[in-house]
């Protein structure tokens, strides 16, 4: 049985265009596996929450180069915990792409700054370091579940 974890359910919004801006939801189940560790099954772990905020920002990069180049973490420049998060509540995470640029053999490395949110109270926020690279022999568009 081959599982696919999502940690992005929903983008809720995107915008591309002056400011490539994405923010999407995600919610945890109670009960989740991934709730199963240190931090007990009643709060989600921080390491989910960075995690979701990587890929808010891989999505939004992934879409403005063209969805022709995979986004890979390289760097957490930065990362602050402020809050907690329960399972079953709504989290929103928003990344702003700060800039990017080509290296002469293509590969892009691009920046994003964003939060993660539950409710109205901001429980994370980080700027990240990514390397976009393209994946010669794959459609990532496909493998993306883009049309």
């Amino acid at each position: 049985v081959v599982m696919r974890y999502r940690f992005v359910y929903e983008i809720v919004s995107l915008e591309l265009q002056p400011t490539a801006r994405i923010e999407v939801r995600k919610t945890f189940a109670p009960g989740d596996d991934a709730l199963s560790g240190p931090a007990g099954p009643d709060r989600v772990p921080h390491s989910l929450i960075l995690e979701l905020l990587t890929m808010a920002g891989g999505h939004l990069i992934f879409r403005r180069l063209g969805e022709g180049r995979l986004p890979l973490l390289l760097k957490v420049r930065e990362a602050c915990f402020e809050g907690s998060a329960r399972p079953g509540l709504p989290l929103r995470a928003m990344a702003e792409l700060l800039g990017s640029s080509r290296a002469a053999d293509g590969t892009v490395l691009a920046e994003t700054s964003g939060a993660v949110y539950a409710g109205t109270e901001q429980i994370a926020r980080g700027r990240l370091l990514y390397l976009c690279v393209s994946v010669p022999g794959v459609d990532l568009r496909a493998a993306a579940g883009g049309p």
